[in-house]
């Protein structure tokens, strides 16, 4: 049986690789370039966070099973967005 949803969720989990990548890196290149030694303190906090999301998206675009994936899909959005947060929560907090 065909899965109308499999595009979608396909495209969601990659949306989710890019929303948890690229804001990491995108601070770690500011801290990088900063004098004050405590501007890697978000990167260093998010980083794990955005890393578990990421793998639960790819696992959640690797299974067959419609409610598993969304179910892992539902948990790395979650990861991601805290994983956000922090990032910028504590890096506005350094600021």
């Amino acid at each position: 049986m065909d899965d109308p949803t499999e595009q979608m969720r396909w495209y969601v989990g990659l949306a989710l690789i890019f929303f948890s990548v690229v804001p990491v890196v995108g601070i770690a290149l500011v801290a990088s370039d900063a004098d004050a030694g405590d501007a890697w303190v978000p990167v260093f906090v998010a980083a794990p966070i955005n890393l578990v999301g990421v793998v639960f998206a790819v696992l959640s675009m690797a299974a067959r099973d419609p409610r598993t994936s969304s179910r892992r899909l539902a948990i790395a959005g979650g990861l991601v967005l805290l994983g956000d947060v922090a990032l910028y929560g504590i890096y506005s907090l350094i600021t």
